[in-house]
């Protein structure tokens, strides 16, 4: 029987389910985590995983997280992922490369191509570092700042946190982008071996704080069958046929109703537990049992279809002073209390003030995005 290892393994939760389910396709399922993850956050399941930071021999590595991608592309003949899906992982230009077939992004070459780009059509350019996650360093310029596009280029080729230490990725160039506008969605997917299954599907709503979009909302979705096919051509790109791996798109529809996928990595997305933890059943267990194609597009139950995930982001850097919020009705998860430091460019889910999650018709209002913001009212000026 084929041996893998789901390496960040804290990032999942059911492991004995998701072992039945590998176990159903005639694979053995064992899980890894590196060990300061324990230093970061409560694992339930501990007792289930083995915690090391070196490649298991003999095995199969299903990287689950930005750790587990830098060791897979170390040691690249320890994982059944392309070199090419590995790499777009780390490169977005590399990604938009590889998808030229289909739309993607337009990148300018030089600073002066995107000014021109801006001061002649009137719209937007984005820019970001070009091989990181979860935001950092993304800024929006338009005719009203396209002055300071070479500020947030410089910040965007020197974004420096612990995280990208821990992770052991290296940030060394900055992308420059057309800013696409209209829906935003990210989906994970399970990719075994030619076959494709959705894990979720995932409708966001955006909200820009000092120029930077970040994630208000987050809602479940069952996919059109334009999103289904458009994923499984993406990876039939990225993946060669007997690859083993998870996959995160973020992808744009755009006004004219085209998909532009803007964003991939080799793993689950992250950030998004508590809402998955809220579906009937266990979304990783399930995508690997309809791994064949047997449910068509629907994952979800028509109870389950918009449960959304609304994240409470800070507005500005400080201390919270005040931990008495307004929050919506729903599931509540409280992650900043008084004098915890929280930053005012939210980008990562270790930013949030407080999480939601209850059913909401789509698309949210703006009233309700606007309650999302979290500033003065609780949060004080802090100086180091």
């Amino acid at each position: 029987m084929e041996q893998i290892v789901l390496a960040g393994a804290s990032f999942v939760f059911g492991l004995d389910e998701i072992r039945e389910a590998f176990l159903s396709i005639g694979v053995e399922a064992s899980f890894v985590e590196v060990p300061y993850m324990l230093k970061y956050q409560e694992i339930p399941e501990k007792e289930k995983i083995e915690f090391t930071d070196k490649i298991p021999e003999n095995k199969i590595v299903v990287p689950l997280s930005e750790y587990w991608i830098s060791e897979c592309i170390k040691n690249i003949e320890s994982c059944k992922i392309s070199k090419n899906a590995l790499l777009a992982s780390r490169s977005k230009k590399k990604l938009y490369d590889l998808l030229n077939y289909f739309k993607v992004p337009r990148i300018f070459d030089s600073i002066q191509l995107a000014k021109d780009f801006v001061n002649q059509t009137g719209k937007s350019i984005i820019v970001k570092p070009d091989g990181l996650f979860s935001g950092y360093g993304i800024k929006i310029a338009s005719k009203e700042n396209i002055d300071e596009v070479e500020k947030f280029i410089f910040n965007a080729r020197n974004v420096n946190n612990r995280a990208l230490k821990l992770f052991e990725i290296e940030n060394k160039n900055a992308l420059v982008t057309e800013y696409i506008l209209g829906k935003e969605y990210s989906a994970d997917i399970f990719y075994f071996k030619g076959n494709v299954s959705l894990v979720r599907l995932c409708k966001k709503e955006i909200i820009f704080i000092h120029g930077t979009p970040c994630t208000a909302v987050y809602q479940l979705l069952n996919p059109s069958a334009e999103i289904k096919v458009a994923l499984e051509k993406w990876c039939d790109v990225l993946f060669e046929k007997e690859n083993i791996s998870f996959g995160q798109f973020d992808f744009i529809e755009d006004q004219e109703g085209t998909l532009v996928p803007i964003d991939f990595a080799p793993r689950i997305g992250g950030g998004i537990e508590e809402l998955l933890k809220c579906c009937k059943k266990n979304v990783y267990a399930s995508a690997v049992l309809n791994v064949f194609g047997q449910n068509g597009n629907n994952i979800f139950s028509s109870d389950e279809n918009c449960l959304s995930q609304f994240n409470y982001l800070p507005t500005k850097s400080g201390k919270i002073f005040n931990d008495s919020y307004n929050l919506l009705s729903g599931k509540k998860n409280i992650y900043k209390h008084k004098k915890d430091f929280v930053p005012e460019c939210p980008s990562s889910s270790a930013s949030r003030i407080a999480v939601v999650i209850a059913h909401h018709k789509s698309p949210v209002e703006k009233e309700i995005l606007d309650s999302l913001l979290i500033s003065s009212e609780h949060i004080e000026f802090w100086k180091k």
